[in-house]
């Protein structure tokens, strides 16, 4: 009886012991929560020799937190919506009946997106400034259409093109 109440208070000495170390434990910097002010200790010089030992505490001195400040967004300011005419195809596929699908790729400069395009009997809208078009064509006659491109800023631009058709050469 006398050793198992020995070994009880053995127990909970060793675990009072183990509470106040880990209470006491220093904590790791990542784990300290941040504050909106830093403070930073600085001690007065350390006395000399020849004076007696100075009761002087630490002087607390508040860092200020560095603040960001936010970067203006460029306002817009459009140049004049252009776009280069396409004088070769960028890619055409053979279909059964004797037609090609036809692909060209503009080159937007200027103006806000959106742009909204209208090239033979299709009209869309796109983002992108570099937008690709498909169509159809027949034979070796010339492809000659024109391409039209609006933008949101009320700017617009038409342009005739002719391209030979590649399969015929």
């Amino acid at each position: 009886m006398k050793n198992r109440r020995y070994a009880a208070m053995m127990l909970a000495f060793i675990g009072l012991v183990a509470s106040i170390l880990a209470c006491n434990a220093p904590t790791p910097a990542s784990e300290v929560a941040p504050t909106s002010t830093t403070q930073a200790v600085t001690e007065t010089s350390p006395p000399a020799a020849t004076e007696p030992p100075s009761t002087a505490t630490p002087t607390l001195t508040a860092i200020p937190t560095p603040t960001t400040t936010p970067t203006p967004t460029p306002s817009v300011t459009p140049g004049p919506l252009d776009f280069v005419p396409p004088t070769e195809l960028d890619d055409w596929v053979l279909l059964p009946d004797g037609k090609h699908v036809c692909t060209i790729t503009l080159q937007i400069a200027g103006g806000v997106p959106t742009y909204t395009i209208e090239h033979v009997s299709e009209t869309f809208t796109t983002l992108e400034t570099s937008p690709t078009l498909a169509f159809t064509a027949r034979g070796c006659s010339g492809i000659v259409h024109s391409i039209t491109v609006e933008s949101a800023d009320g700017q617009t631009v038409t342009h005739d093109y002719w391209i030979p058709p590649p399969w015929c050469e």
